[in-house]
């Protein structure tokens, strides 16, 4: 299914899905061979599939697998005792190249052993909507986020200058109840806090809720090469 903004909403299609078809056009299927035809069907002549690094129905011209520089590949175990999908050792054959988003040692250990690998490696960074940080800086809030890692999202307005006076932490891709939803708003005027979400959360919770945002864009500090080698895939000179 196509994903229409509009007329779709996350508990139908999914957060991450409403935002990327921000960016370009957007389809949602279980069955990944099925999506791509209609991608095709829809004028699609590049396909970017999101998380599927694990699944078989498709072949890929280019694997880029991403961690987050604080984590890295965790504990090195699959799911259920720890957060890989598939072993890492099984999994380097199926990568072409790695993207560490974020300082820390984890993400320096994933990044050496895909060098040692000869798979070259990206380094990234998420960087704030300069507006919306602007606005945050110095302002007292209560920041909430249902994300894979919400300490990320409070270090990040911590490190922009917000006064982040309370935090609340919900299951990534939670769905905020109204409950909740109100709970949150009745915190934030007892203590006279503005609150404040990600991009991510917003697009779950009602459209009238009085909410600031932080957007962020990713930075790639080897942007042009990146460019280049997606370039080069699509047969563009």
């Amino acid at each position: 299914m196509r994903v229409a903004p509009g007329r779709h909403d996350a508990a139908s299609v999914g957060d991450e899905p409403l935002l990327l078809a921000r960016a370009a056009p957007a389809v949602v299927a279980r069955d990944r061979v099925a999506g791509a035809a209609l991608c095709v069907a829809e004028g699609a002549d590049v396909i970017v599939m999101d998380d599927g690094l694990q699944n078989p129905g498709l072949r890929k011209d280019w694997r880029l697998a991403v961690f987050d520089g604080a984590v890295g590949a965790g504990n090195g175990l699959a799911f259920p005792a720890g957060p890989l999908r598939a072993p890492l050792a099984a999994q380097w054959a199926h990568v072409d190249a790695v993207l560490v988003i974020g300082e820390g040692a984890p993400g320096d250990a994933v990044a050496d052993a895909a060098r040692e690998r000869g798979l070259p490696v990206l380094r990234g960074r998420l960087r704030p909507d300069p507006a919306a940080a602007a606005s945050l800086a110095g302002r007292p809030v209560l920041a909430f986020a249902g994300i894979g890692r919400p300490d990320k999202f409070f270090a990040t307005l911590r490190a922009l200058g917000a006064e982040v006076r309370d935090t609340r932490r919900f299951p990534d891709h939670h769905a905020y109840a109204a409950a909740e939803v109100a709970t949150l708003v009745q915190a934030a005027a007892r203590g006279g806090l503005a609150l404040v979400t990600t991009e991510k959360d917003r697009v779950r919770l009602p459209a009238d809720m009085p909410v600031a945002v932080l957007p962020v864009t990713l930075a790639v500090a080897e942007a042009a090469a990146l460019r280049g080698r997606l370039a080069a895939l699509c047969g563009i000179a």
